[in-house]
């Protein structure tokens, strides 16, 4: 009898055994999931702080990009608003002093006094009131009288 119940027993211890046995190799499985999975977070967490400095880098450079972009359509608007003639300007009674600007030509200037101020006026009378000699070319920047009458 005692010996049935010390085969139990061993019996018992065998069992414990091979359960303490299987319990092990699962720590020891989780313990390399675990390794792995912290390598893991460690290399998502390199990767996300890469990533970061990347898109800060590119917000530099696109806000650096739109800023010079805003510079040179601020030189492009100085440019044209340069090229526009300024207003003419009334000469006591007898007309309009006006700048001549590139591409103006007696008779485009005529047209575009007429509509404006409601003149009727002609290349050739622009010419006789400035003396300016038949053929003779305007130049960029030359102020000319136009006549009001």
């Amino acid at each position: 009898m005692e010996r049935r119940k010390i085969l139990k027993a061993a019996d018992q211890v065998d069992r414990v055994d091979q359960q303490v046995d299987q319990i092990q190799s699962r720590v020891t499985l989780l313990e390399q999931t675990l390794a792995e999975l912290r390598q893991q977070s460690q290399s998502l967490k390199e990767s996300l702080a890469n990533a970061a400095a990347k898109s800060s880098q590119e917000r530099a450079a696109l806000l650096e990009e739109v800023s010079k972009m805003l510079a040179e359509r601020k030189e492009r608007e100085k440019a044209k608003a340069a090229e526009k003639p300024p207003a003419p300007k009334v000469v006591e009674k007898e007309g309009y002093e006006h700048i001549v600007a590139k591409g103006d030509t007696l008779s485009s200037i005529a047209q575009a006094y007429n509509s404006e101020y409601q003149l009727k006026l002609t290349s050739e009378t622009i010419r006789k009131a400035n003396e300016l000699p038949k053929g003779a070319p305007l130049k960029v920047g030359q102020k000319i009288l136009i006549p009001s009458k």
